[in-house]
This record gives structure tokens, sequence and C-alpha cells, in this order.
């Protein structure tokens, strides 16, 4: 979680805010603060603590709703996960580090009880095997049981039906692969080009590479349907193809270089409110 400390620290370096100011303007203890820039949440009093600083600290560095709204959204999955709640995955590419938090709890003068399931699910389990012995003796002298058939010998009228459709299908087998020898291109299916057409026209469609200099936030839409929604960091890059329009959504002033079929884009020309910055990617 030290990621979105940092992310933090930055904004609140870049406005020129020392600690003591923020703690004095937000009635949020200084130490409480650079926990939370830290990334150690463990030394606030508690969940609900944590998503309250971390709510209003963001507030007050003049974070936009989205941004925050997926900070503690981060900070609700790392909670999750270190307690052991297995998460569907996403698809985004945001990946923060966590600390796994182990809890060790003795009492001195009390004698561990053992839970009376145990009992039940061990003789369960016996049970079951017992019974599946016992099928499984049953079956064999039941297939001991069973009597051998004597093997028939066919006739001579009945063999040569038989032998007659069998030279009928090696004749046909025969015609099948002199054909074969004369049109071998007949019998094998382009696989290999069409693989290479599919690669070569998914190669043809308009890119939008996206290039963060800083930590920073972005999201990325295609018609009105969010595809991408995180925090890039510094030096990370991603690319995404389509023959739709892109919307670009980050915060102002921009930390990112756009290119758009590898032309450089000046992404802060687009439209600004409320420091977000949005920038349309029209095919041509």
């Amino acid at each position: 979680m030290r990621d979105i400390g940092n992310f933090l620290k930055e904004n609140r370096e870049r406005k020129g805010i020392s600690l003591s100011k923020a703690e004095e303007e937000i009635k949020i203890r200084k130490k409480y603060l650079q926990a939370l820039e830290e990334g150690n949440f463990d030394l606030i009093p508690g969940k609900a603590y944590t998503l309250g600083y971390l709510k209003n600290y963001s507030k007050y560095l003049g974070l936009d709703d989205e941004v925050i709204n997926g900070i503690l959204q981060a900070y609700k999955d790392y909670t999750q996960k270190s307690n052991g709640i297995l998460l569907p995955a996403k698809e985004k590419n945001v990946s923060f580090k966590r600390k796994e938090k182990e809890e060790k709890s003795t009492s001195l003068g009390k004698k561990k009880t053992v839970s009376p399931y145990k009992y039940v699910y061990l003789i369960s389990f016996l049970l079951i095997i017992l019974v599946g012995l016992w099928w499984l003796n049953y079956s064999l002298k039941e297939a001991q049981n069973i009597p051998i058939p004597t093997p028939q010998i066919e006739s001579e009228t009945e063999r040569r039906p038989t032998e007659s459709k069998n030279n009928e299908a090696s004749t046909l087998s025969l015609e099948n692969n002199k054909v074969e020898e004369v049109y071998p291109h007949l019998g094998e299916a382009p696989v290999e080009e069409t693989l290479l057409s599919e690669d070569i026209a998914i190669s043809k469609l308009p890119s939008l590479r996206i290039v963060a200099t800083n930590n920073t936030w972005i999201k990325v839409l295609s018609n009105d349907q969010p595809i991408f929604e995180g925090i890039l960091f510094e030096g990370e890059e991603m690319v995404w193809r389509s023959d739709q329009s892109l919307d670009l959504v980050t915060e102002y002033p921009a930390q990112i270089e756009a290119y758009y079929n590898e032309n450089k884009i000046e992404i802060k020309e687009g439209m600004t409110r409320n420091n977000i910055l949005k920038y349309s990617f029209t095919p041509r």
C-alpha cells in the first residue's frame, strides 16, 4: 500500500503543503498523515478511521471524486486480501504491495478445547472408507460369477458379405488416396493463412499508447463504456487498439504522454473541468 501513500505525498508536495499545515487545517494528527503517506495503515486505530482519513486527506489535496473512489477501493481490496478473503480477478493492470498481518493470540491458564465437529468428520470419513471397501469386495465377487461367453465360428455364407464390404471399403480408400496424390491441396485447410490475415487486420487498427511520466490516475472509455481505470506508475506503458473512438480522462495537469498511431498528441488542448482533463481520439 506504499504506492497509495507515495501518490498522496507527491500531490501534497506538488502543492507546497507541509504536514504541519495539513494537520492544522484538516484536524488530523501529523503522525497519522505520515502513516498514510508511508503506507503504515496499522498505526491508525481501525479500518473506519483509515477510510475517513484517506477520504478527507484526498479531498484536502484537491483530488477528483473518481480518483478518491479508486484509492478507497484499493484500500478495501488490500484489507480483504490481508484477512484471507479471495477476490475475483480484475481486468485492471494495477497492483499494490500488501503486507500480510499475522495475529497471534495466547492466553495463560486456559486449555485448548477440541471442537466436537472434528470427531464427527473423522467418523464420517472412516464410514465412507468402510462402505467403499465393502462395495469393492462385492463387485469383485459378482464379476467372478459372470459366465464367460464361448466364441462363435461364422459360417462361410455369413463371412462372404463382410469380406465383400471390406473389399469395397479398401477400393474406395485407394481411390481417395489417388485423388489426394493428384490434388494434394484439396485436403488441406489454409489455417496458417487465416491466422496470418487476422494478425495483419489487428495490426492495422488505430492504436492509442499511453506512457506515464509520473504516478497518475487515468480512465479510458470506448462508446462511453470504461475499458480501463486505475493508477499508472512512472514509466508504465499501456496500448489499446480499436477502430472506435476512444476517450481519455486524467488529472490536470497531465502526467502522461499520449501517442495515437505513434504520433505524439498534445492532450493539454482537451477539455478541462475541476482539475480533470478529457481528450477524444477519433480514427481517421
